[in-house]
């Protein structure tokens, strides 16, 4: 008959305890670990909701984010009919964003797009071999609310070719709702303006034939002042032959189309 000792019965009750004790261990590691991932989950699933809800407002402010980060969206194509051409005709002008040349700047423009404030401005400085300068609302009262509400400059990372549009300024951080299609056939375009601050933010890419198109008879005739005071009233009245924006809107998708 085997013996058993008190020794071997101890030694068997230390293995015991021990097996015990690592099992305890792995279950309780095994919690852990699962509570943590469901917290990550929550939060992958917070931010998921949060993205969700920017992107219905908008986007806007997604927009700003990747500006301030550095994460630079692709641009967007706008189209914009214009009538009351040379000959009263009307065309298509095509307009594609760049947001890694001035994020800011494009950013302004697509909520200019986005809220429908294109339509019916008029092209009331047009110099010829210069620019077609465009941007203050038909309405004073929606002119009004962006008059306000400048943004700040961006960097000049491109220069003002012909083609190139660019928000115009009237100093340091005091752009708004004017913009201008540089139209110079020069060799360097409207060079000059770069040191000046003027940031272009996109180019004509379909349509710059019709740009050359755009009524200049009147020149720098018509007064700032009194289209932001009177608007369309103003401008119809007094210079009726300005070319104008009958719709502003992005271009569908290749991707999109049937």
């Amino acid at each position: 008959m085997t013996k058993i000792s008190k020794n071997s019965i101890m030694g068997n009750d230390r293995k015991s305890f021990g097996l015990v004790f690592i099992a305890c261990s792995v279950i309780a590691l095994l919690v852990l670990l699962s509570s943590v991932n469901n917290s990550n989950a929550h939060t992958l699933r917070s931010s998921g909701s949060a993205i969700h809800e920017d992107i219905v407002k908008g986007g806007a402010n997604k927009r700003e984010l990747g500006a301030k980060d550095g994460n630079i969206s692709e641009g967007r194509s706008i189209s914009f009919e214009i009538a009351n051409l040379k000959g009263g005709k009307t065309g298509t002008v095509v307009i594609k964003t760049h947001p890694e040349w001035a994020p800011i700047g494009v950013e302004r423009f697509d909520e200019l797009v986005d809220s429908g404030f294109w339509t019916d401005c008029r092209f009331f400085r047009v110099v010829s071999n210069f620019m077609d300068q465009f941007g203050i609302n038909g309405d004073p009262k929606v002119q009004a609310k962006w008059r306000d509400k400048p943004i700040k400059d961006d960097k000049v990372l491109t220069t003002n070719a012909r083609g190139t549009v660019t928000f115009a300024t009237s100093g340091p951080n005091t752009r708004t709702t004017q913009i201008f299609i540089n139209t110079s056939d020069k060799p360097n375009g409207n060079k000059f303006l770069d040191s000046q601050g003027f940031s272009p933010f996109g180019e004509v890419v379909s349509g710059m034939d019709i740009v050359d198109e755009i009524y200049s008879g009147y020149g720098e005739s018509p007064k700032q002042g009194q289209i932001q005071m009177k608007g369309n009233v103003y401008l119809k009245k007094s210079f009726p032959e300005l070319s104008y924006i009958v719709k502003a809107e992005p271009v569908e998708s290749e991707s999109l189309k049937i």
